[in-house]
């Protein structure tokens, strides 16, 4: 494919998915409201699968090309998401974390980091596939489910309110058709793109993974985390982003490895600590730092600080 549209497409494919994503979630939202579920759960599971698409997109394109920058992509926004979309958003709104959330999510979540790494790093089944093969991808798909039914035995809390819009149950199904169709699309030209990108400037599809592609899919996490930190709703700013690292280490992987097993690449494996070292420093700050349950604006700041060093690491190692 020529460069030039090549590039192209891969701008037009973000837009496409971050829209995607954005019809896609409104319509979920609108229909677990209609069922009468929780704001935490619209949060966590509708809005924060919603969000996470993108990344579904991308890394089942990936796979298929033999590209890593899926995985990267996944891994690269867990991190992203922990350390700089979590202190952004504390910083704008200093966030209020109740003590249930602390004692069930915050753990769930580095529990899922710890053992998608051992999936990715180990051959938990005797494979000779240096990855995640399908009964891996079994597993983890299996424990998403398991997380799935825990998150819909959440009730709504009495005066419980959410910044999405309620539609017709036609109206809903429709969005998410919609939505569903612009993922796909966006994902493919973006995954081709990013390979374009990487051959020109010379850097590894990895490192556009971590960086460009993993920070763009981030895009609706961040819209979504932003307008409920400002509305007061930490529910959903949270929830959403504990939502989406979530599913993509469980879902996306999961999926992606029983339609195609995932090659990991060498030089993801150190990225995989990264992420775990992430969900460890989040978990001191939402509870061992200052106030308990409460994230303020300078430990929005350290959260912030410690993804640049990260970042900058990337860039150093190209």
């Amino acid at each position: 494919m020529d460069p030039i549209l090549s590039i192209a497409l891969f701008g037009v494919g973000f837009f496409i998915l971050v829209k995607g994503a954005q019809v896609l979630v409104n319509g979920s939202a609108s229909i677990a409201k209609l069922l009468g579920v929780s704001t935490w759960f619209i949060g966590a599971v509708v809005v924060g699968i919603g969000t996470s698409l993108p990344e579904f997109a991308i890394n089942l394109a990936s796979v298929f090309d033999g590209e890593s920058i899926g995985l990267a992509t996944i891994i690269g926004s867990h991190t992203f998401n922990t350390l700089f979309l979590l202190g952004f958003v504390s910083v704008i709104a200093p966030l209020t974390i109740r003590h249930g959330w602390i004692a069930r999510d915050v753990p769930i979540n580095l529990v899922v980091v710890l053992i998608a790494s051992a999936v990715i790093l180990f051959p938990l089944f005797g494979s000779d596939i240096n990855g995640i093969s399908r009964y891996e991808g079994f597993v983890l798909l299996g424990l998403l489910i398991v997380w799935f039914i825990f998150m819909l035995k959440r009730r709504a809390s009495v005066g419980e309110e959410s910044v999405y819009r309620v539609f017709t149950v036609l109206n809903s199904i429709f969005f998410i058709l919609l939505g569903f169709v612009g993922v796909f699309i966006g994902g493919r030209w973006v995954v081709s793109g990013a390979v374009t990108i990487a051959e020109l400037v010379n850097l590894s599809p990895a490192f556009i993974g971590f960086t460009v592609v993993a920070i763009g899919t981030s895009v609706p996490e961040f819209a979504v985390s932003i307008v409920a930190a400002i509305k007061r709703q930490p529910g959903l700013a949270i929830g959403n982003i504990l939502g989406s690292n979530i599913f993509g280490l469980f879902g996306v992987l999961g999926m992606t490895a029983i339609i195609r097993p995932i090659v990991v690449a060498p030089e993801i494996r150190f990225d995989i600590f990264a992420a775990l070292i992430a969900a460890l420093i989040f978990t001191v700050v939402a509870v061992l730092m200052g106030k308990k349950y409460h994230i303020s604006r300078a430990e929005g700041v350290l959260l912030m600080v410690a993804y640049v060093v990260y970042f900058i690491f990337l860039i150093i190692r190209g």
